[in-house]
């Protein structure tokens, strides 16, 4: 067994009672490596609640498991041991939790480069493609059977977080990995279907009224940055929420020409959550750091308060440093 799993196997076979948890804001590898894991704890006989702070996403509620999934941790009572997946930060995991304390031994396993491991127990590894290949490699390294359900729910985590196996973080080991899970019982066409090819019409007309806002960053740039704003007004016009929003940002990125491509989603009138996604050598994790978020190199985001124009001209400025910088290397 490699070192890095050793303690994590141990307070698997001590444990009794089990959180499973991931960031604010779910994703799909948030919730897939979330479901995947919370599913294998059950396996073994274990008692484990599945928490999240917000709603699962519309695309990953076909998930196995999503159905067992709590929001609240009112009258919980403690736990032995808490998992934390895909989550760079405590703060990440939502107030309540928080506020809940009952968490017993915290266990964080995670992929961000930003990750400031919070845990009792760390398992960070910046080279995985995403959380859920490190579930997988903890399920592989704990002996535990990796049932169709399980396998459907990590092959989704390594998938999305990978682009479809078009992002730099797809490696020959998590293309063996998802091939190992399709093995399993994960169907990949039928993933896909339910992922990306069954999306609300508001999320349609959501899409259009974002890209109506798509800006090329011309001052200092040539038009190296693309930016998109979803406002409040507008997931409010169509009926979305804040979940509608999900991907819209790569849009942005994939224009000829663009690196970087940035979306601006209204929280509130003076709160922003910016989303960067860049190809190439173009680090964005620095730049959300800067602004006390996280991520990885191609994918991360941070939230920047003032308004619109306030906050675009910040996190503009310091691509502009950034891709100057590298420019000049």
């Amino acid at each position: 067994m490699t070192r890095k799993f050793a303690p994590v196997v141990e307070k698997i076979k001590q444990g009794k009672r089990f959180m499973v948890i991931s960031h604010v804001n779910p994703e799909g590898d948030a919730v897939g490596s979330l479901l995947g894991l919370a599913s294998a704890l059950r396996t073994l006989g274990k008692d484990v609640v599945a928490y999240s702070a917000d709603l699962i996403p519309d695309p990953f509620g076909f998930l196995p498991g999503a159905d067992t999934v709590v929001r609240s941790l009112e009258g919980e009572a403690p736990f032995d041991v808490t998992f934390a997946v895909d989550c760079g930060q405590l703060s990440r995991l939502g107030h309540e939790f928080l506020a809940f304390e009952k968490w017993g031994i915290l266990i964080n396993i995670d992929h961000h480069v930003s990750n400031d491991n919070f845990g009792d127990i760390n398992v960070v590894d910046p080279e995985a493609s995403a959380a859920a290949e490190l579930v997988f490699d903890l399920l592989k390294e704990a002996g535990i059977n990796i049932t169709p359900d399980i396998a459907t729910n990590l092959y989704v985590g390594i998938h999305t977080d990978t682009g479809s196996f078009r992002y730099s973080s797809a490696t020959p080991e998590s293309l063996e990995k998802a091939g190992e899970l399709v093995r399993l019982g994960a169907d990949p066409r039928k993933i896909a279907v339910r992922v990306y090819e069954s999306y609300p019409a508001k999320k349609l007309k959501l899409l259009g009224k974002v890209l109506n806002t798509l800006e090329l960053v011309r001052d200092g740039l040539d038009g190296k940055v693309a930016t998109v704003v979803a406002s409040q007004d507008m997931m409010e016009s169509v009926g979305a929420g804040k979940g509608d929003v999900d991907g819209f940002v790569n849009y942005a990125r994939s224009i000829e020409g663009v690196e970087v491509g940035v979306l601006l989603r209204e929280c509130s009138p003076r709160d922003y959550k910016i989303s960067l996604r860049s190809k190439g050598d173009i680090d964005v994790s620095s730049v959300a750091q800067s602004f006390g978020g996280g991520g990885h190199k191609n994918a991360a985001g941070c939230n920047v308060q003032g308004t619109l124009e306030e906050v675009k001209k910040k996190v503009i400025d310091a691509l502009r440093d950034k891709i100057s910088t590298k420019e000049k290397l």
